[in-house]
């Protein structure tokens, strides 16, 4: 067993377990059907009305659900019905995104809405100076923002290890074995959940993008770095060692102008990444030495037949690269991210390259299956705060204390 498996555990069970399971089978069905009745939300989750109505109670003393105004004659022989949402009013969460030149951080309430968003220009490379600068922008923002924040969820590219907190591999930034959780909790004195972009990406269109109750999601993200976030069976797969969805040597069947790292040249970050598309557009004179991924848009979209040529060529690869997901996994929806987000007119270009790879495999229909993210380019850092979303819906006693001493039973 690798080093980076070691430290993964099963938690023990806890005396309140049963308690948070059905706080958390509550929050997740507001979230996901309401303004709903305590009466559907019994038959949704199995708990018996007289218990629904006990720890819907308790949720909302809590400020985690509240009660909207009654609707005459709506429930059983007449009487008003009372919906319920979750509490968007107090609690709020963060989340940080680490990417390549900047560190993005927002703050969300619990339905998943962006109240705020700054965006940190790098001013020094290295784990510290980079976890410094999130701190201190966290601070900066939270301090002029009302409401309680119950968490700080954190995600970046590579190999990130969730339980153990670790950002195990960031070629990109350059970072190996970084405690990141630890560092985050340490300086900013809040519950911290660490995941890869991808799996956040993937999470965050479940909860609150465009796939919303969707059980069997991709999230493939193709950007300074590329990666997929699996949710199967409604669940995110981490992988055994939490390396699932590294698809940066997947073959996309071309021949790219520089090697990967791996000695080939048809493996998608070489091929389709925003480093390569940039390399490639300031090789032919499309961008200077400093131009960026939105001025190579943007000359598309001024009418420059090169530029749009490499965003389309470079669409379709992404969409092969989908296409073979599609194909290892099944999965119900895809959502592409990153890059190819910055310029949404190139989705037929996707799709193409799906259609194209799975012609002589099996029928897909690639239209319905394929969509790009419902985020845009925000959902890096709306997707970071998913991470602690997701730990807070899971077990709302670790982030709200005084559920566990309200009077229960």
């Amino acid at each position: 067993m690798s080093t980076a498996c070691q430290g993964r555990r099963l938690r023990s069970a806890q005396p309140f377990d049963v308690r948070q399971q059905n706080y958390s089978a509550i929050l997740r069905a507001v979230m996901q059907h309401g303004p709903i009745a305590r009466s559907e939300l019994s038959g949704l989750t199995g708990m018996a009305t007289g218990t629904m109505t006990k720890l819907t109670g308790l949720l909302s003393e809590a400020g985690l659900l509240r009660e909207l105004p009654a609707e005459s004659g709506q429930g059983a022989l007449g009487r008003p019905r009372t919906p319920m949402v979750v509490d968007d009013r107090d609690h709020r969460v963060v989340g940080v995104h680490f990417g390549l030149r900047r560190t993005t951080v927002c703050l969300l309430d619990l339905r998943g809405a962006l109240l705020a968003e700054v965006r940190l220009p790098h001013r020094r490379r290295g784990f510290e100076p980079l976890v410094a600068q999130a701190v201190e922008g966290i601070q900066e923002l939270t301090s002029r923002t009302p409401g309680r924040i119950l968490g700080v969820g954190a995600s970046t590219g590579g190999w990130v290890d969730r339980e153990a907190g670790v950002v195990r591999d960031h070629r990109v930034l350059r970072w190996h074995d970084a405690p990141l959780r630890d560092a985050l909790a340490s300086g900013l004195g809040l519950p911290t959940e660490v995941d890869s972009s991808f799996r956040a990406l993937a999470m965050a269109e479940r909860w609150f993008g465009g796939a919303q109750g969707v059980d069997d999601l991709i999230g493939l993200f193709v950007g300074n770095v590329v990666g997929a976030g699996f949710m199967l069976g409604g669940r995110v797969f981490p992988g055994y060692c939490a390396a699932a969805g590294t698809v940066d040597h997947l073959s996309v069947g071309v021949t790219a102008d520089e090697a990967c790292s791996c000695g080939r040249r048809d493996c998608l970050h070489v091929a389709a990444s925003d480093l390569a598309v940039l390399a490639r557009a300031r090789k032919e004179g499309l961008i200077g030495t400093r131009g960026t991924l939105e001025r190579l848009v943007q000359a598309a979209r001024d009418g420059d037949i090169r530029a749009d040529g490499l965003l389309v060529a470079r669409a379709e690869l992404v969409g092969v690269a989908a296409g073979t997901l599609i194909d290892m996994l099944d999965p119900e929806v895809v959502v592409v991210s990153g890059g190819v987000v910055d310029a949404p007119e190139y989705l037929e270009s996707v799709q193409r390259g799906a259609r194209a790879y799975l012609r002589d495999k099996r029928p897909v229909d690639v239209d319905s299956v394929v969509r790009l993210s419902a985020f845009g380019t925000d959902g890096v850092a709306v997707s970071a705060a998913s991470v602690i979303l997701d730990r807070i819906y899971a077990a709302p006693a670790e982030f709200v204390p005084g559920l566990l001493e309200l009077r229960y039973g």
